[in-house]
C-alpha cells in the first residue's frame, strides 16, 4: 500500500505501533475508555458549573498541557533520538526530509488525541446553539496544539544541535528532561508574578467540606482562572479573543500569526537537527553500542552478581535514566511541594500528626512508581538465556536485582529526607517514618519482581520496549501494592482510635520489619529452596 508521506507513516508505525501482548492491547483499551469517559464527566461539570468562556478556557488549557505532556515525552524519545540512523543513513534521502517527517509524526499523535477528545466539548457548545464558539473551537484549538508543540521542540532543537558534545546518551537526555522541568517552572513563575493576591488568595476561597461548597469551590475556580488569564501579558490578548461570543478580523489574524509562527518554528527545528545530523546520528549509535563490561576481581560472590546486575543496566542508556530518574525524582517532587509549603501556595497544616505521615507516605508511593524492580529479568534481553543454561544461583540473582532497586530507592528516600530536614520539620515520628518508608520500600522491591522472574518478557528490540510496553509493569504492581496500602492503612486507622503519634508510629515501624524480614524467608522458601538430586 503507498502513502502520499512514506516517511511519517513509517515513523508513526515504528514508534507509536500497537503493544504485541494482548493483556497489555486490552488494559490500553480499557484504560484509554476509562480516561475518555472521565474527561466526558468532567466536561459536562464544568459545562455546567461555569460560563460559556470559562468553558471555552477550560478546553484551551486541558487540551494544550495535555499536547504538551505528550510532545515533552514522545520527542524527548523519537525526534531527538537517532533510533533509525543506521536504517536511513545509507539511503539517498536528504537530513532535512528525515527529520521533517520525524517531526510530523511526533505532532499527529498527540494533536489527534487531543481533537478526539474535543468531540463532546464540540457537541455540548453545538447543542447549546453557540456555533461562533464550536467555529471557533475547531479552528483554533489544533492550532494551538501545534504552535504550542512546536515551541517546546524549537527549544529542545537547540539541545539536539549540539548533542555531539554530550559525552554520553544518559546526560543528554537529562538534560532534555531539566530543561522541559525549567519551561514548566519558567510558566509557573510567570503566572504568579502576574497573578494579584498570590496563590494563597486563590486557595482561601475555597472549600471542600460538601457537595455544595465543592461545586462552588470548583466555580469559583474557573472564574479565578478565566480572570487570571484575562490579566497576563499576550496570553489575555488571545484567550479575550477566544473567548468571545464574535468572529472579528483579530480573531482571524491570530490564527494566521500562530500559523506564520509555527511554519517558522517547523523550518527552524528541521533545520537545527538536520544540519548535524550524520555527526549526531553517529555519536549516539557509537555510544549506544558501546558495552560498558569492565569487572573487577571481588573476593565475595554477592560482588559478582551485583556486578552482574550493573552489567545489564548499564548495557542500555534507557535503563542508566531509569536509574537516574529513581534516584532524582522523589527529592526533586518533594523540594517543589516544601517550597510550595513555604510560601503559602498550598494550605496545608504542617502543625498536623498527619503532615509527616502524609509525606512520608507520598514520598513512598513515588519511590514504588519508578519501574526498576518491575521487569529486571525483561531488562536482560536476549542475556536471561545464559542463567538457564549456566551454573548460576537463582536466588542470588534475585536478590541481587532486589538489592540494586532498593539501594535506588533508598538513597532517595533518604535525600528526600535531608531535603525535608532542611526545611525544620525533621523530629522523632520524622526520623521514625523515614525508616518506616525504608523498610516498606524494600518489601516492595522484594515482591515486585516475582512475576517477571516466572515470566520474563526478553523480546524486545528496543529497550523502552523491556518496561513502557511490557504488561509486567502493571502485574508487578498487583504483587508489590497490596502489603503496602494494608500496613498504611493501619497506620490509619490505629490514629484515627486515638493512639499517639509516637507509639502508632513504633507499632508501624514495627510491623514493617516484621514483614521486610518475613518476605526474605518466605520467598527463600518458596522460590529458592535448594533442588533435590
Amino acid at each position: 500500500m503507498k502513502h502520499k508521506f512514506p516517511l511519517t507513516t513509517f515513523f508513526i508505525s515504528s514508534f507509536y505501533s500497537r503493544p504485541k501482548q494482548t493483556m497489555l492491547q486490552v488494559v490500553l483499551i480499557i484504560a484509554f475508555f476509562y480516561l475518555y469517559l472521565q474527561l466526558t464527566a468532567v466536561n459536562v461539570a464544568i459545562y455546567f458549573l461555569g460560563d460559556i468562556q470559562e468553558y471555552m478556557l477550560y478546553n484551551l488549557v486541558i487540551s494544550n498541557i495535555l499536547v504538551f505532556s505528550l510532545v515533552a515525552y514522545l520527542s524527548i524519545s523519537t525526534v531527538f533520538h537517532y533510533h533509525e540512523f543506521n536504517m536511513m543513513a545509507p539511503l539517498p534521502i536528504e537530513p532535512e526530509r528525515i527529520v521533517a517527517s520525524k517531526v510530523c509524526s511526533s505532532l499527529i499523535v498527540p494533536v489527534c488525541i487531543s481533537i478526539v477528545i474535543q468531540i463532546p466539548t464540540l457537541l455540548f457548545i453545538i447543542i447549546s446553539m453557540e456555533f461562533v464558539e464550536a467555529v471557533k473551537l475547531i479552528l483554533f484549538i489544533p492550532i494551538s496544539n501545534v504552535f504550542t508543540s512546536l515551541l517546546l521542540m524549537s527549544i529542545l532543537s537547540v539541545i539536539s544541535h549540539f548533542r555531539h558534545l554530550f559525552i554520553s546518551n544518559v546526560m543528554y537526555l537529562i538534560t532534555n528532561i531539566l530543561v522541559v522541568f525549567m519551561i514548566v517552572v519558567a510558566f509557573s513563575l510567570f503566572i504568579k508574578h502576574n497573578l494579584r493576591g498570590g496563590f494563597g488568595l486563590v486557595f482561601s476561597e475555597l472549600g471542600l467540606s460538601n457537595v455544595s461548597e465543592l461545586k462552588g469551590s470548583i466555580s469559583i475556580l474557573l472564574n479565578l482562572i478565566y480572570e487570571i488569564s484575562l490579566h497576563l501579558p499576550l496570553i489575555s490578548t488571545v484567550v479575550g479573543e477566544f473567548t468571545s461570543g464574535s468572529l472579528s478580523w483579530m480573531f482571524f489574524f491570530l490564527i494566521s500569526l500562530f500559523i506564520i509562527i509555527s511554519s517558522l518554528l517547523f523550518f527552524m527545528i528541521t533545520k537545527n537537527i538536520s544540519m548535524n545530523y550524520f555527526k549526531n546520528g553517529h555519536l549516539e549509535i557509537s555510544q549506544t553500542s558501546r558495552k560498558k563490561s569492565r569487572m573487577y576481581n571481588m573476593k565475595s560472590e554477592w560482588g559478582y552478581y551485583l556486578q552482574r546486575e550493573l552489567w545489564v543496566i548499564q548495557s542500555e542508556a534507557y535503563f542508566k535514566m531509569q536509574i537516574v530518574l529513581g534516584l532524582l525524582f522523589p527529592p526533586v517532587i518533594s523540594l517543589i511541594l516544601l517550597i510550595t509549603l513555604q510560601k503559602d501556595w498550598l494550605f496545608l497544616d504542617t502543625e498536623s500528626v498527619y503532615f509527616e505521615k502524609y509525606f512520608a507516605y507520598t514520598l513512598l508511593l513515588m519511590s514504588c512508581m519508578n519501574n526498576i524492580s518491575g521487569t529486571p529479568y525483561s531488562r536482560e534481553g536476549k542475556y536471561s538465556y545464559l542463567s538457564l543454561y549456566l551454573p548460576f544461583n537463582e536466588r542470588k540473582i534475585y536478590f541481587s536485582k532486589v538489592i540494586v532497586a532498593s539501594a535506588t530507592s533508598i538513597i532517595a528516600v533518604i535525600t528526600s529526607f535531608l531535603v525535608y530536614s532542611m526545611f525544620g520539620y525533621m523530629n522523632v515520628d520524622s526520623f521514625m517514618m523515614m525508616l518506616i518508608v525504608l523498610f516498606l520500600v524494600t518489601c516492595y522491591n522484594l515482591l515486585a519482581p516475582i512475576y517477571d522472574m516466572k515470566n520474563p518478557s526478553t523480546e524486545w528490540g528496543n529497550p523502552s520496549e523491556a518496561v513502557k510496553s511490557n504488561p509486567n509493569v502493571l502485574i508487578s504492581l498487583c504483587y508489590g501494592i497490596p502489603v503496602i496500602i494494608l500496613i498504611v492503612l493501619i497506620h490509619f486507622v490505629v490514629l484515627l482510635l486515638g493512639i499517639s503519634s509516637f507509639w502508632s508510629t513504633v507499632l508501624i515501624l514495627m510491623i514493617a520489619v516484621f514483614c521486610t524480614f518475613g518476605l526474605l524467608k518466605w520467598l527463600s522458601k518458596s522460590y529458592f529452596q535448594p533442588k533435590s538430586a
